[in-house]
């Protein structure tokens, strides 16, 4: 009995979750409804590493890390 109930289950998950891939992937796709890209909870998001102690955007000079070999363009190799 379970082995006859076995690949109608299996068939019916693949199917679910391969209609829900194609969903997905539809919604992702899409064409951007504004060039301005905007934050999913519709709100102005700050990160809070940038505030000071009153809540204010810090007025401070941010470190930056640069890896010198990778502005670089990749070499190409010519025979």
């Amino acid at each position: 009995m379970l082995s006859a109930l076995f690949p109608l289950v299996y068939g019916s998950v693949f199917v679910f979750l391969l209609v829900q891939a194609f969903r997905m992937m539809r919604l992702s796709s899409g064409p951007a409804k504004s060039t301005r890209r905007t934050d999913r909870t519709g709100l102005l998001t700050t990160h809070p590493e940038l505030l000071d102690a009153n809540g204010s955007i810090t007025g401070e000079d941010l470190l930056v890390v640069r890896f010198p070999s990778q502005d670089q363009p990749e070499a190409s190799i010519t025979d």
